[in-house]
């Protein structure tokens, strides 16, 4: 059978033959950022029934779609549930496979070859609170070669781990050679993975999440990443932001009658940071001293410069105004739907710093009225 060793001098030139392989209809072994994963064009319909031959698939073990990028997932499970936005915004590209409800109609999926929608669907029965459901599996690899294949090919590919049905997953070509032969066309070597784990697969459906499948991700790093995330900025994170997270946190504890401490337990995360930070500073002393009077603590915050971490995770993206809104969206336009300014008629909170006690008290009176608005909406 064919065989590519991958190596950063010839990427582009194994991505080449890697694609036309697909193309042709073959089946292909190549790296994912877990273990290696056998592939075939989504559209092919003899390529997946050779796949599903080759794995001695059973119909109740439908294979997963893989695309090179999440845009797509937008045309396949159209009006997303905000559970299901949140996993694919934190989690992909990455070791993760999401299985999501497919609707009845309106959908990319019902444009592949119906043995093809068999093959990578599950149906769920009817039960007294809920109709028959569809789901499919979904992922996007985070692996340079996978993804510029995927990129190439510019349509979704069925991936499977390179082993038979019910064996373990293999870390090596040469145990995948040992086990699958010649039912495979092309293999890209990319040596031995260091991760030995599959992708951990979730199911979300109905605002809450099942683990399928544990992999690489934890049950106690997956418990994070569904939190929801309520994020205040403003310019040097050290006066109207900071005051605005530990304020937020207090009413959202006060709401759920729990700790700030709790608060990641029920499900929330706050936090803030600044579109202009010069450096790691305290927050101001009239801020700390201002929440010292509510009976709230704010002398371990650190400033933090607004990154794309935070525009990634955040939920809820609150700017103090309005040039702070207009300045995160010139660097990240998809924010847009989760970015508003903390004031709900649409003003501006006025920077304190510098002025008097009085000011930042009044802020901090200013900040605690519109979060419980914002509250208010959220919850």
């Amino acid at each position: 059978m064919p065989f590519e060793r991958l190596s950063s001098s010839n990427i582009e030139n194994t991505a080449n033959k890697a694609v036309a392989a697909l193309r042709k209809g073959q089946i292909i072994v190549f790296p994912t950022e877990t273990v290696y994963g056998l592939a075939v064009r989504a559209s092919d319909e003899a390529a997946v029934q050779r796949l599903s031959r080759l794995k001695n698939r059973s119909e109740n073990h439908p294979f997963m779609l893989a695309f090179s990028k999440i845009e797509p997932l937008d045309d396949f499970v159209p009006d997303m549930e905000p559970l299901a936005l949140r996993l694919i915004r934190r989690c992909l590209p990455g070791p993760v496979s999401l299985v999501l409800d497919i609707p009845p109609r309106d959908s990319d999926f019902y444009l592949l070859p119906p043995t093809v929608q068999n093959a990578v669907s599950r149906i769920i029965p009817p039960t007294d609170t809920a109709s028959q459901t569809k789901t499919v599996c979904f992922r996007v690899p985070n692996h340079p070669f996978a993804l510029k294949v995927l990129a190439q090919l510019d349509e979704p590919i069925i991936l499977t781990s390179a082993n038979r049905t019910g064996q373990s997953e293999k870390s090596t070509v040469d145990e995948i050679i040992t086990e699958l032969g010649s039912g495979i066309d092309l293999i890209v070597d990319d040596g031995v993975r260091s991760e030995t784990k599959p992708s951990t697969i979730i199911r979300v459906s109905a605002g809450r999440y099942s683990i399928l499948r544990e992999g690489v991700l934890k049950r106690e790093t997956l418990e994070r990443l569904t939190a929801r995330m309520i994020l205040f900025v403003c310019t040097g994170n050290t006066c109207r932001s900071p005051m605005a997270e530990r304020i937020c946190e207090n009413l959202i504890a006060k709401r759920f009658c729990c700790s700030l401490d709790q608060l990641e337990e029920h499900g929330f995360v706050v936090l803030s940071a600044g579109v202009s930070v010069g450096g790691v500073s305290s927050a101001s002393p009239q801020a700390i001293e201002v929440l010292r009077s509510k009976g709230l603590d704010l002398t371990d915050h650190r400033s933090q410069q607004l990154n794309e971490t935070h525009i990634r995770f955040a939920d809820h993206i609150f700017a103090m105004t309005r040039n702070h809104r207009a300045t995160i969206l010139s660097f990240w336009p998809r924010a847009d739907m989760r970015l508003n300014v903390l004031r709900t008629d649409g003003g501006d909170i006025s920077d304190p710093f510098g002025c008097s006690d009085k000011i930042y008290a009044d802020c901090a009176q200013q900040l605690e009225l519109e979060i419980g608005k914002r509250l208010d909406e959220i919850l």
